[in-house]
């Protein structure tokens, strides 16, 4: 095999490591924004039970 062959397939395996990294990235900061929602209506929720227990 020659150097330049491999360093083809080096260079693509480079990329397509750099694309998942990328999406990855994305996924973990879109799932945070929707847990902190999902956690701030999980509290309204509670302060709203707590005020009609009282």
């Amino acid at each position: 095999m020659e150097f330049s062959v491999l360093n083809t397939w080096l260079q693509l395996f480079l990329l397509i490591m750099g694309g998942c990294l990328i999406l990855f990235i994305a996924m973990l900061f879109i799932s945070n924004k929707h847990i902190k929602n999902r956690l701030k209506q999980m509290e309204e929720i509670d302060k709203n039970e707590v005020n009609i227990t009282n």
